[in-house]
């Protein structure tokens, strides 16, 4: 399987057909994903069963019952949700379908069983549209050691807030303080780096609000260097799969989202690693 790294040296592109992959290699791009955080294949032509076969090799994918009133909308399928405002055959839009940028966040972050891995297949209109990944384990290893100990043992809890990272109503409000998470956390792969959902990040336990916003501020201003950021500007057909634990991701203000599609699918690594 041929790959190659983009300039920022972490970033995997797989220069293959994408449907001619067999087992192992699938196998293979997935532990580059979680080794790596962000792999991308240019200009594939896929199938929706495809595209859920592809992640299924990989572990269990999140399903949507057709009768789910919530998503029966924005579903494609039972394991595809549709990203754009682009209105279906009952004038709905899509998931996200929003102009304005949505901001950086991760995949249901404040919930311990949630899928650790995003799969996102530009469909159409993608050209124009920019979306962008942080890698935690970077940004991790270039803290200073003295910041490293202070937050080594630190526990965050997340939750959702209208408007911080989204105009979307899809989500509800909410703050979970019963699932904590280690801000420092070591990944599948033996990867050490931040979880650090930051617009979904609402507290450190045991520490006051001013100790929290301290080092909110300090780790926020770090993650945000460019050198910890990879930019994926799309073309129809484009995959790019990331994993949920040590990146955050942000599509840009776009102006063509009636006409942009995307499929996302969120899905495990359970047949290759075991429990989440």
């Amino acid at each position: 399987m041929q790959t190659r790294l983009d300039k920022n040296q972490w970033t995997v592109y797989v220069d293959e057909d994408i449907n001619s992959l067999n087992k192992q290699q699938i196998e293979q791009v997935i532990r580059l994903v979680v080794s790596n955080m962000v792999v991308v294949f240019k200009e594939q032509s896929m199938t929706p069963e495809q595209e859920v076969d592809f992640c299924k090799v990989a572990g269990t994918v999140q399903y949507y019952p057709s009768d789910f009133e919530r998503t029966k909308h924005i579903a494609v399928g039972n394991h595809i949700l549709r990203v754009t405002g682009e209105k279906n055959a009952e004038c709905e839009p899509g998931l996200f379908g929003h102009v304005s940028a949505l901001d950086w966040h991760a995949n249901q972050c404040s919930n311990k069983n949630r899928d650790p891995l995003i799969w996102l297949y530009g469909v159409k209109g993608t050209a124009g549209s920019r979306t962008s990944w942080i890698n935690m384990i970077e940004a991790y290893k270039a803290l200073p050691d003295n910041i490293k100990n202070y937050i080594d043992d630190l526990q965050i809890y997340c939750g959702y807030e209208s408007g911080k990272y989204s105009t979307s109503n899809f989500f509800k409000d909410h703050v979970n303080k019963d699932n904590l998470f280690d801000l420092v956390m070591e990944n599948k792969e033996g990867q050490k780096g931040l979880y650090f959902p930051f617009l979904q990040t609402f507290g450190v336990d045991n520490l006051d609000e001013e100790e929290y916003n301290n080092i909110w501020k300090l780790l926020y201003d770090h993650v945000l260097d460019e050198k910890f950021m990879y930019h994926h500007d799309w073309s129809d057909g484009d995959i790019v799969i990331s994993e949920q634990w040590l990146s955050v991701h942000k599509r840009w203000e776009f102006h063509g989202m009636n006409e942009r599609v995307l499929h996302r699918i969120a899905f495990n690594y359970d047949k290759i690693y075991g429990d989440k």
